[in-house]
């Protein structure tokens, strides 16, 4: 019996096709998986700020309100410039119509047209264009530093935010550490409470220590990974469990130099964007009630124009171009429009635009204050961090000492599970106290840092 052949159609070319194909995926392949590997998965300090500064939407939002502004104060300046417009009509009228060039009834097809082009400037409008000129330029600067506001916000932010991380992971290791030790005295103590060496109470007690130790771990892991959720967000990027964060290991001087408090207001009144932007609001809405006012005078306009027409029923007066040139009409004026009566919409803008300046000058004397209480709070929470510092590194030291004393005479059988763990939870909570301490201080000495001007 004879089995039917079957064709496939695979030709030479093809097989090349597809080993072609093959060869180009291979190739791909491994810089498609490294440039996946090499997603950025570990940050320093300052290189979060500087992708904050760039990702965040609140910054990049201040930024465009910037640009939004520059905007204005072009479209301001454009305003001194005259207008030019220009129109052109076309009409094609049959049977019955009247010549545009003659006036004269005529039974025809007329194809006509008219050109049109005027200018106009503004000579005197009681320098409302001047003034407008100057507040939006004024409202330009203060936009420049309500967006250095934001940002320096942000730096802060980031940095609280790091800080927060960084010490969430510290406090972790500790929480791990004193697991770590309540699980080798548990573990011994079950091999003596297996032999009847200890009473039952004093294992068990150290056994629902252990269980604490390990539910405050879990509450730590918990912690630091909300913190670091917190910071993506700051820095606009997605959230992974394999983001790290270089430690700060650097304390502040101990010996440096502490700042006057009047000597740090003047050098945040001169390096912040905040009170700067306060002061150029109050300009810029001086001059809106200027340029408000000035609308009671009378605007002077000076104009001119240019006209022509054309039409195919005068044949006599020659082509399109010669009618244009012949028809050709000019004209110059001055208008003068005087503001008599307008339902008294000047004068309510008048009134507006003073509580305008009246808003901003108040806003100017609060963000004045504000900054004096701010600079005082900084320095009185930056010495109280380091006296804070000082002091419970000096406590941990002791507990360090008395918790050493207390391991030895637990193991040796002088005192029992409730004076051993008493003294082991002084030192572990002062250990945790002495991390956030540290951290606490590097806080406060960035601030003071940031309000100095030095960041």
């Amino acid at each position: 019996m004879a089995y039917p052949v079957y064709s496939f159609g695979i030709t030479k070319e093809y097989m090349n096709t597809f080993k072609t194909t093959i060869s180009f995926f291979l190739f791909i392949l491994p810089l498609f998986i490294y440039g996946q590997d090499s997603v950025k998965t570990h940050y320093n300090l300052e290189e979060c700020i500087a992708l904050a500064l760039k990702s965040n939407a609140e910054a990049q939002k201040s930024a465009n309100s910037s640009e939004a502004a520059l905007l204005d104060l072009r479209q301001a300046k454009a305003s001194l410039l005259p207008t030019l417009s220009g129109q052109l009509d076309h009409n094609i009228s049959t049977g019955f119509s009247t010549d545009p060039n003659t006036n004269t009834i005529v039974s025809q097809n007329i194809t006509s047209g008219n050109q049109y082009l005027s200018t106009n400037v503004v000579l005197f409008n009681g320098l409302n264009l001047l003034r407008t000129i100057r507040q939006q330029a004024f409202a330009y600067r203060a936009t420049q530093m309500d967006e250095q506001r934001i940002k320096d916000e942000l730096t802060m932010d980031v940095i609280l935010a790091y800080l927060q991380v960084i010490t969430a992971k510290d406090a972790l290791n500790q929480y791990k550490q004193q697991r770590d030790v309540t699980q080798k005295q548990l573990e011994r103590l079950a091999i003596l409470n297996k032999d009847g060496a200890v009473p039952p109470g004093e294992y068990y007690d150290v056994k629902g220590q252990f269980s604490g130790d390990q539910i405050t771990v879990l509450t730590a892991e918990n912690t630091l990974r909300t913190n670091v959720i917190t910071l993506t967000r700051l820095l606009n990027i997605p959230y992974s469990k394999v983001l790290t964060f270089e430690p700060i290991n650097q304390l502040p001087d101990v010996t440096s130099a502490s700042m006057s408090q009047q000597h740090l207001y003047e050098k945040a009144a001169s390096s912040l964007g905040t009170l700067k932007a306060a002061q150029f609001w109050k300009e810029s809405a001086a001059y809106q009630l200027k340029a408000t006012r000035s609308l009671y005078f009378p605007t002077l306009f000076l104009g001119g124009n240019l006209s022509s027409r054309y039409s195919n029923a005068d044949q006599s007066r020659g082509t399109y171009m010669d009618q244009i040139q012949d028809n050709l009409g000019k004209g110059v004026g001055v208008t003068l429009s005087i503001p008599i009566l307008d339902g008294f919409r000047r004068r309510i803008n008048v009134s507006r635009a003073k509580l305008e300046l009246r808003n901003a000058e108040i806003d100017l004397e609060t963000t004045e204050n504000n900054l004096q209480q701010q600079t005082a709070q900084v320095l009185i929470n930056l010495q109280t961090a380091k006296e804070k510092y000082l002091e419970l590194r000096e406590q941990v030291e002791a507990y360090k000492e008395s918790f050493r004393v207390a391991e030895v005479r637990f193991e040796a059988g002088d005192i029992n599970s409730v004076e051993f763990l008493l003294q082991k939870n002084k030192y572990d909570q002062a250990n945790i106290s002495l991390v956030v301490a540290q951290y606490e201080w590097q806080l406060r000495q960035r601030i003071a840092n940031y309000y100095n001007g030095r960041r």
